[in-house]
């Protein structure tokens, strides 16, 4: 048989035990009865009962156990089939706390107006044991884990040494343990210790200790409010590192991205970059991550990337979440010469040489070695260089040698340095004046041979035909002198051939075409 218990707060029930030696009987329309007389705790015990009052066919009884008529039931059988006269005998099977108990029959009669009801019953005691009062206390479950602003709740758990002491009232002393904003709350039935916290409870494990007392015997139950933070917002960071970097086109570098938990449950974040400049490639591994994790961003400029600083966000994205880092990124000038040239024109005749210092120039750390060259010279111009490659800095003389056929005009000379892969130019004007004339032509025209003037401008036009003039002249000039005579003017010829003039100053023989001597130039026709 099942027994409901209660604690009563603040309150101590003293209960006696005392013996009756037989069952009270009530007279009514049911005769009810329990034996044995005396009941010890826990012992079952027979209810007897018959229907006294006259009706035919069967009723329905029940019978129920209470500790006062307007009490509750503590135990009860159920319906029961029953007829006028017959006995019937119901075991319950013991009573665990001693005391005063009342047997109650209830029969329904059936009729009209859902039949008529009538009953009777039968008081009884029950006895208790000899063994010495005590209890325990305990709380249930052990450990309980809320939030600031929640409520812990707690089983009360009673033990008594003999259950014939199950209904003594156990007076809790109070609670100990609370913590800032705490407070507790007692209920009876069932016995329940509730623990509240407030918005301003620190989060924390708190020892709650609950003190019973009962019969001048004191105990304790222990239990753990554990109060945790309340879960926050997902949220993160973002970081890079290092702060600056500074390279040159043609070159990378990199950077680490940092993305840490901040609060909540961690959640993917998706990374971008933005603010790269045209020719520089930035690019991030992996583009997303759970928190907390590193991304690489990599960055590679290429020659045609601008030099100077740039500033670099890489945003981290998660739902409506965005924080931002940024970064610096200098380019400098890509390794690098120049070409310097001085003159920049030159002025000469056909036949000369001039030349033109070169200097080449290292710029921002440039040390490959440099290749020149020139281009743009005349026909038959002829460029040296003097140092023809080099590491600069360094310097070279271009030398440039003309012949005297070489054509007259102004002429653009592309000087050309290749080196470390890259190409670089300088352009100079070389300005070609005709050569000057030694020598006078005649306005007569001479029937057996091109004219003077025609003869030295062909000879001018090709150094072979000039070394041949001379090499002609000198001869003519050695004949000349042979014929010469040793002192004065040479004497007019007594018979000069037709068609020849002697010079009046050297004597040379002239055709009479010539107004100017052929040898000294003299002239020789009026």
């Amino acid at each position: 048989m099942r027994v409901k218990t209660s604690v009563a707060i603040l309150v101590l029930l003293v209960i006696s035990v005392v013996s009756i030696s037989q069952t009270v009987k009530a007279a009514g329309p049911v005769d009810v009865s329990v034996n044995p007389s005396t009941i010890p705790v826990g012992q079952s015990f027979d209810i007897a009962f018959r229907v006294t009052q006259s009706f035919s066919g069967s009723a329905t009884a029940t019978v129920h156990i209470r500790a006062c008529n307007s009490c509750s039931d503590i135990w009860s059988s159920g319906p029961l089939s029953v007829v006028y006269g017959h006995r019937y005998d119901v075991y319950p099977s013991g009573m665990s706390t001693p005391g005063s108990y009342i047997a109650f029959v209830a029969v329904i009669i059936p009729g009209p107006m859902g039949g008529t009801a009538i009953g009777g019953y039968a008081s009884f005691q029950v006895v208790g044991s000899t063994t010495p009062f005590d209890f325990s206390l305990s709380l249930s479950p052990p450990s309980i884990t809320v939030k600031p602003g929640e409520t812990a709740t707690f089983q009360i758990l009673l033990t008594y040494s003999d259950p014939s002491y199950s209904g003594t009232t156990i007076t809790v002393q109070g609670v100990t343990g609370l913590g800032p904003g705490m407070d507790f709350q007692l209920i009876t039935s069932p016995p329940t210790l509730r623990i509240l916290t407030s918005q301003s409870t620190p989060p924390g494990n708190y020892p709650i200790t609950l003190t019973g007392s009962a019969n001048g015997i004191m105990h304790q139950a222990a239990a753990f409010v554990v109060v945790q933070q309340p879960p926050q917002p997902f949220d993160f960071s973002i970081s890079a590192s290092p702060p600056q970097q500074t390279i040159t086109p043609g070159g990378s570098t990199t950077y680490t991205v940092t993305v840490g938990l901040v609060s909540g449950t961690a959640q993917n974040v998706a990374l971008t970059v933005s603010g790269a400049p045209n020719g520089v490639s930035a690019s991030l591994n992996p583009t997303s991550g759970t928190p907390t994790f590193n991304s690489i961003l990599s960055i590679t400029p290429t020659s045609a990337a601008a030099p100077g600083q740039y500033m670099l966000t890489i945003t981290g994205t998660a739902g409506a979440i965005t924080h931002p880092a940024t970064v610096t990124l200098s380019i400098g000038q890509a390794p690098d010469f120049r070409i310097d040239v001085n003159p920049s024109i030159q002025t000469i005749t056909q036949g000369q040489a001039t030349s033109f210092s070169i200097n080449v120039v290292s710029l921002n750390g440039f040390n490959s070695q440099v290749d020149l060259t020139v281009s743009g010279l005349p026909f038959g111009g002829n460029g040296v260089f003097s140092s023809p490659s080099g590491t600069p800095n360094f310097a070279s003389t271009l030398t440039v040698t003309l012949p005297a056929s070489v054509s007259t005009g102004s002429f653009t000379l592309r000087i050309t340095g290749n080196g470390g892969g890259q190409s670089r130019i300088a352009n100079v004007v070389l300005t070609i004046n005709q050569a000057t004339q030694t020598s006078t032509q005649t306005t007569s025209t001479q029937t057996s041979g091109p004219p003077v003037g025609d003869l030295m401008g062909l000879l001018q036009q090709n150094g072979l035909l000039i070394l041949a003039a001379i090499v002609i002249i000198a001869l003519l000039a050695v004949v000349a002198s042979r014929r010469r005579k040793p002192s004065g003017p040479a004497p007019a010829p007594q018979g000069p051939r037709v068609g020849t003039v002697y010079c009046p100053q050297c004597g040379a023989l002239n055709p009479v075409t010539n107004e100017f001597c052929g040898k000294c130039g003299t002239k020789v026709r009026a």
